[in-house]
C-alpha cells in the first residue's frame, strides 16, 4: 500500500480477522518492502537521503558549480531555488531519466530556436551529473532504492512464494513499474485492487 496507508491497512486487517490478529501478513509500502528484502539478503546499505538531505546536497552542488551555470547562475542564492531544483531532480529520478537522456535533451535544446531552453537544459544536466557524482558510493535516494530492489528481488525468499496484494494506489512511477514487473515474475500471485464507480 502507499506509505501513508500502512498503519491504517494493518489495523483494518486485524479488526477483520476472526481472531483479531495477523501472523503471516505484512503490510508494507514499496520502501518498507525494499528494506525487508535488503535485510533478508544482507544487502549493503547506503544512507538513504530524505528531502532535506537532497536539498542540502543540491545547494552544495549549486554553490560549487555556480560559475558553470549558463541560465540559473543568478538564482543560486535565491531563497527556495535549491528546493525547486531538488524537486526537478526527484522527478527526473522517479521517471527514470538518466544522464544519457539529459544529454540528448541538451543536444536537441541547444539546436532549438529558443536559446534559453538550451541554457536551462545545460544547467539541469550539469546539476544532475554533479548531484549523482556526490551521491555515488555514499548515499542513495528513495527513488534509487527501487532500482536496487529490482536487482535484488530475484534472490529474495520473502518475495518468492509470496502472495502480493496491491491496494490504495492511484498510479505508479516508471521505477515502481519496474518493481512491479519483478514482483509479477517472482511472487507466487499478485492481486491488484482497482477503485471504480
Amino acid at each position: 500500500v502507499p506509505e501513508q496507508f500502512t498503519l491504517q491497512t494493518q489495523k483494518e486487517l486485524v479488526l477483520r480477522h476472526p481472531h483479531k490478529g495477523i501472523m503471516n501478513i505484512d503490510v508494507l509500502s514499496f520502501l518498507r518492502l525494499a528494506f525487508r528484502v535488503f535485510e533478508e539478503l544482507g544487502t549493503e546499505q547506503r544512507m538513504v537521503l530524505e528531502d532535506m538531505g537532497k536539498s542540502l546536497i543540491v545547494k552544495k552542488v549549486l554553490m560549487e558549480h555556480k560559475s558553470e551555470l549558463q541560465y540559473f547562475a543568478g538564482n543560486v542564492n535565491r531563497q527556495g531555488f535549491a528546493e525547486e531544483m531538488k524537486s526537478v531532480l526527484s522527478e527526473l529520478l522517479q521517471y527514470g531519466i538518466g544522464e544519457e537522456e539529459l544529454e540528448e535533451m541538451e543536444r536537441v535544446a541547444t539546436t532549438s530556436t529558443i536559446p534559453a531552453l538550451g541554457r536551462k537544459t545545460h544547467d539541469i544536466a550539469l546539476i544532475y551529473r554533479a548531484f549523482q557524482e556526490f551521491l555515488r558510493e555514499r548515499f542513495i535516494t528513495t527513488e534509487g532504492i527501487f532500482d536496487l530492489l529490482g536487482e535484488e528481488i530475484a534472490k529474495s525468499e520473502v518475495v518468492r512464494g509470496a502472495v502480493v496484494v496491491l491496494d490504495g494506489f492511484t498510479g505508479f512511477t516508471p521505477s515502481q513499474y519496474q518493481l512491479l514487473r519483478a514482483l509479477l515474475k517472482y511472487a507466487e500471485k499478485v492481486y491488484v485492487t482497482v477503485t471504480m464507480d
